[in-house]
């Protein structure tokens, strides 16, 4: 036999001090009726007994006992029943250019977009993720997959040299995350699109795969990161140095989500737009409101054995207890 809940059972800890209390008013039972009554006690009152006052607040306290016990719920023997695993396929599409580098949002747009998908990669159990990278092209760093530690690994090597193109391909990165959905499988699959939506002549553009992806009816959520007011870009040197990113006339670089973009690719596609200027936490909220809602499908069944909760027995035993001393006197049968 075990508990479901054992935990329960510290609070049988607490008839301690209830038994010490029963013993002193049992002893003192007898002193008090005498002293109310007089030496007309057994007349008025009738006999008194200690042994029966004993056994039936002792049946009291073991009713509570049994309670307690039914509540910890004591499991004997087993049953199985069929598990299925149902889940979603997210993939991640990240913004790698060097204009995630900017430190508008800290400790800086790309790290920030990382930590955000470790969050989210810690409610993904059951699910599948995998991960496209794009700056000035795009490469799929991690196919579908249920690993979480293995995801980790490679998210932690993730940086603006993941691609070997400078530049910002919106389009590329979501028509690769489009390609590996397998249209022939069963499956629901949603793509998250983390960037600042600063688009370079993408080939196909955004908004073009947005149309694909709403036809397959492929949801893409959008999450811009950057600040209103933008940032400029921390270049590092080989030795270590720090510069700001300047254009051909010298001039600093000024990046700035561009929201306009963004917006129109999430709500072509079905999806949602959020910004970590204005939501702290967006890969929380789309995964509690459009993941979690989801009925994904089914993996994989299996057979799961588990322990059956008798805790009538208890509750039964305890009720026969009461019983029993409703019916018992305080005193010898006459």
């Amino acid at each position: 036999m075990s508990l479901s809940r054992p935990d329960t059972l510290l609070w049988l800890v607490a008839l301690l001090p209830l038994a010490v209390y029963v013993a002193l008013a049992v002893s003192r039972a007898g002193k008090r009726r005498r002293a109310l009554l007089g030496l007309q006690a057994t007349a008025l009152g009738g006999p008194f007994s200690r042994g029966r006052r004993w056994l039936r607040d002792g049946l009291s306290l073991l009713a509570l006992g049994l309670i307690i016990t039914s509540l910890a719920g004591p499991l004997v023997g087993t049953s199985r029943r069929e598990i299925e695993e149902r889940g979603v396929d997210v993939m991640i599409v990240l913004d790698t250019s060097r204009s995630m580098l900017a430190e508008d949002v800290k400790p800086s747009r790309l790290e920030l977009a990382k930590r955000d998908v470790r969050g989210l990669l810690q409610q993904m159990r059951g699910h599948r993720m995998g991960l496209v990278t794009f700056a000035g092209d795009a490469r799929r760093v991690i196919p579908l997959t249920s690993d979480g530690s293995s995801f980790q690994l490679f998210l932690d090597d993730v940086d603006t040299h993941s691609n070997w193109t400078g530049g910002t391909a919106i389009g590329e990165g979501l028509e690769l995350a489009l390609d590996a959905f397998d249209q022939e499988q069963n499956s629901q699959p949603v793509i998250i699109l983390l960037t600042d939506g600063e688009d370079h002549d993408s080939d196909p553009p955004p908004t073009e795969v947005s149309y694909q992806a709403l036809a397959r009816g492929i949801p893409i959520h959008v999450v811009a990161y950057g600040t209103d007011e933008g940032g400029n870009i921390p270049v590092r040197s080989s030795r270590g140095a720090t510069t700001l990113l300047r254009d051909k006339e010298n001039n600093l670089i000024l990046s700035r989500p561009n929201a306009r973009l963004l917006q129109e690719i999430a709500s072509t596609a079905s999806g949602v737009y959020l910004s970590v200027e204005r939501t702290p936490f967006p890969l929380d909220e789309i995964f509690a409101k459009r993941i979690a809602a989801m009925e994904g499908v089914t993996r994989a069944s299996r057979l799961k054995e588990e322990g059956i909760d008798r805790y009538q027995w208890g509750l039964v035993l305890a009720l026969l207890c009461l019983g029993t001393r409703q019916i018992l006197r305080d005193g010898s049968a006459r």
